[in-house]
Order: C-alpha cells, then structure tokens, then sequence
C-alpha cells in the first residue's frame, strides 16, 4: 500500500515536472512569470504572518491581518518586471560571459561578480522605487524612499545571493534558474521575518518590504 502509493506520488511529480519543463521551452517568459509569482505569494506571506506575529506579542493587537493590496502590488512587480528582467538577464549572462565554459568555476565566478555588481543595485533600486509608486507615491517621494531603504538592503543582498548565485550559475540549468532564485527566496523573506521578530529593529523590519525585493528573480 505504502509503496504503490509513493509510485503514484513520484509519477504525478514526474508529470508536473516533465509538464513544467516543457511549458518553460514553449512560453519561458509566461512560466518564470508565474513561478515568481507563486514564490511572492509565499515569500511575502511568510513575512506577513511573522512580522503581525511579532506586532501582536508586543501590543497585544490582532494575531494576523493579511494586507492582500501589498501581495498584489509584489505579485504585479515579479510578473511584468522582475521576472522578464531577471530572464533576459541571465540570457545574457549565458550568451556572452564564457559561453563555451559554462561548467567552469571561474564562469559562475564572473557571473556572480557581475549579478552583484550590476543587477543587485540597480534591482534594488528598481523595485523600491517601483513598490512606492505602485503605493500611490510620487516620482519624488519614491526617490527618496529607496535612498532611504537602497543600502542597508544591499548589505543585507551581500549576505546571502552571492553564495545562493555562485550555487545558481554552477550547478542549476539555464532555464530553471528564476525557479532556483524564487525558492531560496521564499526561505530568504522567512529568515528576514524571523530576525525581525528577535530583534524588532527598524532596520530589519525595513528590510521586510516587502519582503526581499527583486532579488528573487534578477
């Protein structure tokens, strides 16, 4: 019984996957699309969930109240910006660094080095100043809020997505890359929420909006 059963669940995974790789070689774009957003959904859920928590130990409020207009706001950005971008970036990447050596460490090396010198700030930058519009703010008051948010977010981007990216570029297919940075995203926006939790410093409660920005997809 148990047996036939873990057959079955392997075949239906089988299928999801063989099915996910094909819609990836037919509509790339539409699927990393959609795959940013189920990972923003979760992300920011998590830092939803963990950060009300945290607010309602320390004032007794309301245990949890899903703000569903920032998931959207979140879900809109990864489906028409950040994920388009973040697939024709690594596109580049491929094409034009080493693309005869792309199982080469020294390949993912510069790969890395050049995601995070260029595509984390201007990433970075992009999605506050985008967030902040979306939320109804002028051109000016979104300026001023990413300067605000820009570097203490960047540090936060060199603790982790240079390691998380050197894994990416070594080891993870081109075409299953976006799903690779989405899933170390959903466990990245939840160790953000914890930390804010322990610490409630303003500075890692900044870094929950939301959540952990572009960087899941560039």
């Amino acid at each position: 019984m148990a047996a036939s059963a873990r057959a079955l669940i392997m075949g239906k995974t089988s299928s999801f996957w063989a099915g996910y790789c094909d819609q990836l070689r037919k509509r790339p774009i539409l699927t990393k699309a959609a795959t940013g957003v189920v990972g923003s959904l979760i992300g920011d859920g998590v830092a939803q969930y963990s950060s009300s928590r945290s607010v309602s130990r320390s004032s007794n409020g309301p245990m949890f109240s899903y703000d569903a207009a920032r998931a959207a706001r979140l879900c809109g950005y990864s489906a028409v910006i950040g994920s388009p971008i973040g697939h024709y970036w690594f596109q580049f990447l491929d094409k034009c660094i080493f693309p005869n050596a792309m199982g080469h460490p020294m390949t993912a090396v510069v790969k890395t080095l050049l995601d995070q010198v260029i595509m984390a700030p201007a990433g970075i930058g992009l999605f506050f100043c985008a967030m902040s519009m979306l939320e109804g703010n002028s051109l000016q008051e979104a300026w001023a809020s990413t300067k605000q948010k820009f570097a203490p977010t960047l540090k936060a981007n060199y603790l982790l997505w240079p390691a998380a990216n050197l894994v990416n570029f070594a080891f993870v297919p081109p075409a299953q890359r976006i799903l690779y940075c989405n899933v170390v995203y959903i466990f990245w926006a939840s160790y953000l929420s914890a930390m804010a939790s322990k610490k409630g410093s303003s500075e890692d409660e900044m870094l929950l909006e939301p959540a952990y920005l572009a960087q899941k997809e560039l």
